[in-house]
């Protein structure tokens, strides 16, 4: 019983129940029409909409991720995500995974992910070392992500 971080647990918890509540309040509804609408007014292609809205998810998700547990990320994230999906006209598909991606890669401060912390102390590092090669990685594997999943899983919608 001593092992277990209650800390982490309340976090998880209670980013589940935000979770929820964004779905069943609307506001992730209402997020999503802004985000379609905001980019939709800056006169970007049609075309180059859903990449940048996978993006803007995307770059969000991992934002969060650096400072809250990566479960918090995705089940926040998730119904966002979905509802740009819906209201864009997409297949939600490339959008939960972008979130799914963004949250699991914590390099940038040891706070986002466990395992971080828990080398920082026994490797002698500090929170400048996951800044200066955080910092890199996060953006290679941004550029990769938001390279490769469209690519693989298409924003059109399969409709039988």
């Amino acid at each position: 019983r001593s092992s277990i971080d209650l800390q982490v647990l309340l976090t998880i918890g209670a980013a589940l129940g935000i979770g929820k509540s964004l779905e069943q309040s609307g506001a992730a509804h209402c997020l999503a029409n802004s985000l379609v609408e905001g980019t939709a007014s800056l006169g970007i292609s049609a075309d180059w909409q859903p990449y940048l809205l996978l993006a803007i998810v995307y770059l969000l998700s991992q934002l969060f991720t650096e400072t809250i547990t990566n479960i918090a990320v995705a089940s926040i994230m998730i119904p966002i995500g979905i509802y740009v999906a819906v209201v864009g006209g997409y297949d939600p598909r490339p959008f939960i995974l972008a979130v799914t991606v963004a949250a699991s890669l914590s390099f940038v401060t040891p706070v986002g992910y466990q395992t971080n912390l828990m080398v920082m102390g026994p490797g002698g590092y500090h929170p400048r070392d996951y800044w200066r090669v955080g910092w890199p990685l996060a953006l290679l594997l941004t550029v990769t992500a938001l390279v490769l999943i469209p690519w693989i899983w298409p924003f059109t919608l399969c409709v039988d």
